[in-house]
C-alpha cells in the first residue's frame, strides 16, 4: 500500500512538472515568434537599404557575403516562423495557455503561403512577388503581435482594474480577453484550429507534389559539342 501511495504520489507530480513545462515552453516559444517576425518584416523593408549599400561594394567577395547575409536573415526568419508556430495547430495547446484566436494562428498561415511562394517562384528576381511577400509577412507580423499584446497580455492589465470592471466585458480588454482568448471562447478556438490546419495541410501539399516534380528524372541530357578553336594564321612577316 505504501508503495502504490508513493508512485501515485511521484505520478501526480510528474503529472504537473510536465504541464509547467509545457507552459514554460509556450510562453517561450509565443516570445521567440514575436521576435522572430519582428526580425522578418525588418528585412523585407530594409531591402532597399540593403541594395544601396550592396553597389557600394567594389570587391566582389564583400558583396556576396553581405547579400548572402540578408536572404539568410530574410528566408531563416520565415522558415523558423513556420517551424515554431506548427505549435498553434496543436489543439491541447488552446487549453494550456492563453492562445489569440483567430490572430495568431491565422498569422502562422500568413507566413506559410510566403514560405510556399518562395519554394515555388524566384521571389528575390520579381518584384512582384517580393511585394506580395512583403505583404504577407507584413499582415501575419501585425495580427500575431496585435493578439499577443491585446488578448494574451489583456489578463495582465485586467489585473491592474477593479474587480468590478476587470470581470466585466463592457471596457475594451475584458471584451478581447472574453472574446479572443482560447481559454474563454474554445469553440472559436477550435475553428480557428480547422481553418488553419486545413490552409496548412493544402500548402504542404502543394510544396510536396512540387519537390517531387522538382526531383523527377528528366532523361538524357544532351551536352553541347565542345567549340572548334581555330588556329590563327599568323602573317608571314611576323614570322620572320
Amino acid at each position: 500500500m505504501l508503495g502504490l501511495g508513493i508512485s501515485a504520489i511521484l505520478l501526480q507530480a510528474s503529472q504537473v512538472y510536465i504541464g509547467s513545462a509545457s507552459v514554460i515552453i509556450e510562453q517561450t516559444i509565443t516570445v521567440v515568434l514575436m521576435l522572430l517576425m519582428v526580425l522578418a518584416i525588418s528585412m523585407q523593408i530594409a531591402r532597399s537599404y540593403f541594395l544601396r549599400i550592396l553597389r557600394k561594394f567594389t570587391l566582389r567577395l564583400a558583396a556576396d557575403i553581405w547579400w548572402l547575409t540578408y536572404v539568410l536573415l530574410k528566408d531563416a526568419s520565415i522558415f523558423a516562423i513556420v517551424f515554431l508556430g506548427i505549435t498553434f495547430l496543436w489543439p491541447g495547446t488552446y487549453q494550456d495557455y492563453p492562445i489569440a484566436v483567430p490572430f495568431q494562428p491565422i498569422s502562422i498561415v500568413f507566413f506559410a503561403i510566403a514560405l510556399l511562394l518562395m519554394l515555388l517562384f524566384d521571389t528575390d528576381e520579381d518584384p512582384s512577388y517580393n511585394k506580395i511577400i512583403t505583404y504577407l509577412v507584413g499582415i501575419g507580423s501585425v495580427l500575431y503581435i496585435f493578439g499577443t499584446i491585446f488578448i494574451t497580455e489583456s489578463a495582465v492589465q485586467l489585473s491592474t482594474l477593479p474587480p468590478t470592471v476587470s470581470n466585466s466585458t463592457s471596457n475594451f480588454w475584458g471584451y478581447m480577453y472574453a472574446t479572443f482568448n482560447s481559454q474563454t471562447n474554445p469553440a472559436l478556438a477550435i475553428y480557428t484550429f480547422y481553418a488553419a490546419f486545413l490552409i496548412i495541410v493544402v500548402a504542404g501539399g502543394i510544396a510536396f507534389a512540387s519537390s517531387l516534380k522538382d526531383n523527377a528524372p528528366r532523361g538524357s541530357i544532351k551536352t553541347p559539342p565542345s567549340p572548334i578553336i581555330k588556329e590563327t594564321q599568323i602573317p608571314e612577316q611576323q614570322k620572320k
